[in-house]
């Protein structure tokens, strides 16, 4: 379950880079023409591949939990919906999909599957405004305050880190967003929950607008699996 939560974040994340600029002018001076640049970069993102890597970091009691693994994206076309297909290489083998807002969670280590929406996902746990890689972004970036924090090398990489904070409550304190300064794509975030603990989710060696399939998304579940659409 902490997985797939994990993936409702990474969705709203994605979500963000297509709105932002929307609120450029209640931002500083510095901030419009990224906001601009970070537009740009996102109506010409026709697909993204990239090594994926999360931490989710237990602030009570100082432990983090790393899963490694490849992660395929294509945001919503004319009438095609947006998709997020992540495949975990270690410590688990375990496969996520989003298509639109149907879900797939494949544990070959338990030889379950999960299928739903990630509505029901978020539900009652506070994600539900970072849900669904086709919703607007006007409300959450009408929610959200941006600042320009400073710069900072990821992975040997160029990067400007923003910081949004909410005008009102919800599930997050604060979410820190690192944009490469020569895409104008983020490559990392950090949300930080309102009890302390926070995720990390990086992106190394990007792939841009490479062919992907849409059957790339699709889950192969092996007959015998158990699924069920409730967890």
């Amino acid at each position: 379950m902490k997985k797939l939560l994990t993936v409702a974040l990474i969705t709203g994340m994605l979500i963000l880079l297509g709105g932002m600029n929307r609120r450029a002018e209640a931002t500083p001076q510095i901030l419009p023409g990224l906001l601009n640049k970070m537009e740009k970069a996102h109506l010409e993102l026709k697909s993204l591949k990239a090594e994926i890597v999360q931490q989710k970091t237990n602030a009570q009691i100082g432990v983090t939990d790393t899963e490694y693994g490849v992660m395929l994206y294509k945001p919503a076309a004319g009438k095609g919906k947006g998709k997020l297909r992540i495949d975990y290489t270690r410590p688990s083998k375990d496969i996520v999909a989003v298509v639109g807002e149907n879900v797939t969670f494949y544990q070959p280590r338990i030889n379950q599957a999960f299928k739903g929406v990630v509505s029901k996902l978020a539900k009652g746990k506070g994600y539900g405004q970072l849900v669904g890689l086709d919703g607007s972004i006007r409300s959450l970036a009408g929610s959200y305050n941006i600042e320009f924090v400073r710069d900072e090398s990821i992975n040997g990489q160029p990067t400007t880190v923003l910081h949004l904070t909410p005008k009102a409550g919800g599930q997050f304190a604060a979410i820190d967003l690192w944009v490469n300064q020569q895409n104008s794509l983020p490559v990392q975030w950090k949300m930080i929950e309102r009890n302390k603990d926070y995720t990390i989710v990086t992106l190394k060696n990007m792939q841009l607008n490479a062919n992907i399939a849409d059957t790339a998304f699709a889950v192969n579940i092996p007959g015998g699996t158990k699924v069920v659409d409730k967890f």
